[in-house]
């Protein structure tokens, strides 16, 4: 009979080097199928957004619907709601997760849609690990600002501009260029829920406003007005930095060039005025 034999240690060490060189080699795969798989569910959100908004339009004279979110208007069509209890009031303190998801069944598109799991980003972590329990969010996705539909006053620098603002969806043209939907985090401390809309004014100075996500490493989604969504890779460490809060939201991008991601996205900006071109 063979006698059995235990690992020596320097078998024991030889495998366990080999199972860790293995498992270096793994991990990074393993973690860009995964971001491939996040990113992919989080464009297919997109697109759905994307079609009840044109659904929605058509549905109303190609009006596009208030994409400009807050608590003093809950009975005006919001394509969301924020928080609200079973009675339609706006919660103010800490709200639950069904009370974030009613304040989206609530919203003008979910009729079109029908499954409260499309707003929100596999990437976006916030409702499990917010700064503080009533920034917890779960919604991923803000339509800009320009995009509310009637907000003629709201703001000093938006009031000479707000012709250029579009109403109907048939003024968006190149809609394949233009998106209408896009991924933020940026976090009001006043508010428990994503307020307004994502503000971009490119036409003061060229820096940003509110943050972008940063749900896909260096990437964000866009859903565009034709109904098709895309990964945009950020270009800049300094636009990353910014969106991940190591550098100050006013920061102004450098000059006499310009900032490569600021300039995508005043291109696919959807504002009517054609005769303004990136700085």
């Amino acid at each position: 009979m063979f006698k059995k034999r235990a690992f020596t240690l320097i078998e024991l060490l030889v495998v366990i080097a080999v199972i860790a060189v293995l498992m270096a080699i793994l991990m990074p795969a393993l973690r860009a199928a995964k971001e491939l798989a996040r990113s992919s569910n989080c464009m297919a959100n997109q697109r759905s957004l994307v079609l009840a908004y044109t659904m929605y339009a058509d549905d109303n004279d190609s009006r596009i619907v208030r994409g400009h979110v807050d608590q003093g208007n809950l009975n005006r069509p919001m394509w969301v709601l924020p928080p609200i209890d079973q009675s339609g009031a706006y919660i103010s303190g800490v709200p639950l997760l069904e009370d974030r998801v009613r304040g989206i069944k609530r919203g003008a598109l979910y009729s079109y849609i029908n499954d409260h799991e499309m707003y929100h980003c596999p990437g976006d972590n916030r409702y499990q690990s917010g700064a503080t329990e009533h920034q917890r969010m779960y919604r991923s996705y803000v339509i800009p600002d320009v995009l509310s539909a009637a907000r003629k006053g709201f703001h000093s620098w938006t009031e000479a501009r707000y012709k250029y603002f579009p109403k109907r969806l048939e003024e968006i043209t190149h809609a394949s260029l233009k998106y209408v939907f896009v991924e933020s985090e940026f976090q009001n401390p006043n508010f428990n829920y994503d307020h307004g809309g994502w503000s971009f004014a490119p036409w003061i100075d060229n820096r940003w406003i509110d943050e972008l996500a940063t749900f896909h490493s260096k990437s964000a989604t866009f859903g565009f007005a034709d109904g098709h969504a895309e990964k945009h890779k950020w270009v800049h460490t300094e636009t990353w930095k910014i969106f991940n809060e190591d550098l100050p939201i006013s920061t102004l991008l450098p000059a006499p060039g310009i900032n490569e991601d600021w300039r995508w996205c005043w291109e696919h900006f959807p504002y009517l005025d054609k005769s303004e071109k990136p700085r």
